[in-house]
């Protein structure tokens, strides 16, 4: 896949989309957030591609969020997503910094320097998250603009403890790797040499197990955050009969099967 402003590659199942704009630290303008939105929809309709690995090019950013300066040298350009800042498009890029959403194929952030803004955004729609000993993550935006990140709001509270989120929100302070491992949103921290590695050891690790199961664990376990768990389950029900079924019916599933029996690797094919 060619693109101007990310890379694009896949090896085998795993697919490396790297956002290419290191001079402005990975900020992402309007086409960067286009050809984002794309890439990973791409991805998703790979059924050859299991998990996707995203990071920054360069020494300094994994992203700093909105390119700022780009409004600046475009004057009264617009792009059709950017009507409505606020309004959720299914269909189409949302806001800067959102992902596709509905992509149940897991995503790795491999974070080095800064993540803040928009580029925290992106790390908070990942599922796991490595992170170099360098890596700063931050909302600034009350501090920027008097504002808010539009999606961060609501994500973070539901990904960290409560008050420390209500902190990076209102303070738009860093704060550093090891910290943001403490409180469990960083996965692991590591030497920036050994960050890119370090995600694809994780990556090859998803990639051993079936990916219809790992897909729906997934799905299963953010459908179901905010449903009730107690009688009577309808919500809960409907997830577990509906997604388990199609998981436990697959042709993964029984290749996994057979192949615990007869004690050897399995050859998955996402189906």
């Amino acid at each position: 896949m060619n693109y101007e402003n990310i890379l694009y590659e896949k090896d085998s199942h795993i697919v490396n989309i790297t956002l290419n704009r290191p001079k402005r630290l990975n900020a992402i303008n309007p086409p960067t957030q286009v050809e984002l939105w794309h890439a990973l929809n791409y991805f998703q309709n790979d059924k050859d591609a299991w998990v996707c690995i995203l990071s920054g090019s360069g020494d300094r950013a994994f992203c700093a969020g909105a390119d700022l300066r780009w409004r600046s040298e475009n004057p009264g350009k617009k792009f059709p997503f950017e009507i409505d800042r606020y309004q959720a498009n299914p269909t189409g890029p949302g806001p800067m910094g959102t992902l596709p959403t509905e992509i149940w194929k897991p995503i790795i952030a491999a974070v080095h320097g800064y993540a803040i803004g928009g580029g925290m955004e992106v790390t908070m729609q990942c599922d796991v998250v490595i992170a170099s000993e360098d890596a700063l993550f931050g909302l600034p935006e009350v501090k920027n603009a008097g504002s808010f990140p539009p999606s961060g709001v609501l994500r973070l509270p539901r990904q960290i403890p409560f008050k420390v989120s209500l902190w990076m929100l209102m303070s738009g302070e860093f704060m550093p790797a090891q910290y943001m491992h403490q409180i469990g949103y960083v996965n692991q921290v590591v030497k920036r040499e050994e960050l890119k590695s370090t995600a694809l050891k994780y990556a090859e690790i998803l990639c051993a197990n079936p990916p219809i199961g790992v897909q729906t664990a997934k799905e299963v376990a953010i459908r179901s955050l905010d449903l009730p768990i107690d009688h009577p389950p309808t919500g809960w029900q409907y997830l577990w009969n509906g997604l388990t079924t199609k998981m436990n019916n697959s042709e993964d599933a029984n290749e996994s099967r057979q192949a615990w029996l007869e004690k050897r690797k399995p050859n998955y094919k996402n189906r």
